[in-house]
């Protein structure tokens, strides 16, 4: 697992109005924010990254899961970056989705934003491999605007907040 060593990466901004941000990692690649009022993590892709870049952007992500907040609500946004390639996603789905499991424990939310020509493109040559098929706690859903994906994870986190209201009551 990726590990920092030093001082916490980890510092409280405010990316908008609508939803406060704490910056995780930022680098030229990538942009890693939890969102609190929506208790989500997104993951922005600024460009094409290389395997050791990708795999330690999400070894942050999932430290910070691990260690400071559970979050099983995601958004990756891929507009920027395009696909991702076959290794990356094998890596995904081989050796990090099984840690995020071990760390999480329960199902998780992973929004992911596509642009409008590979939406299309996936939509058009959808072939599901077996690999996707044996994580059965993740429940992925695509977008093509960021703020859509968003939107779908608030309203299951408000969703989650409401039961814990009425178990509460």
């Amino acid at each position: 697992m990726y590990k920092n060593k030093g001082a916490s990466i980890f510092r409280i901004v405010k990316v908008s109005a609508t939803y406060p941000r704490a910056n995780l990692l930022e680098t030229p690649l990538v942009l890693i924010q939890y969102i609190p009022s929506l208790n989500t993590m997104l993951i922005r892709w600024k460009q094409k990254p290389d395997d050791r870049s990708f795999q330690e952007a999400y070894w942050v992500a999932l430290r910070y899961v691990g260690e400071i907040r559970l979050v099983t609500l995601f958004c990756t946004d891929l507009t920027t970056c395009g696909a991702l390639g076959r290794g990356q996603e094998a890596w995904l789905n081989l050796e990090y989705y099984p840690e995020v499991h071990k760390t999480v424990k329960e199902d998780i939310y992973a929004a992911v934003v596509f642009s409008e020509d590979h939406f299309k493109a996936i939509v058009s040559n959808y072939l599901v491999s077996s690999d996707l098929q044996q994580q059965s706690f993740i429940h992925f859903n695509y977008f093509t605007q960021q703020e859509e994906a968003l939107y779908w994870l608030g309203q299951l986190n408000r969703g989650r907040d409401l039961a814990v209201y009425t178990a509460l009551s």
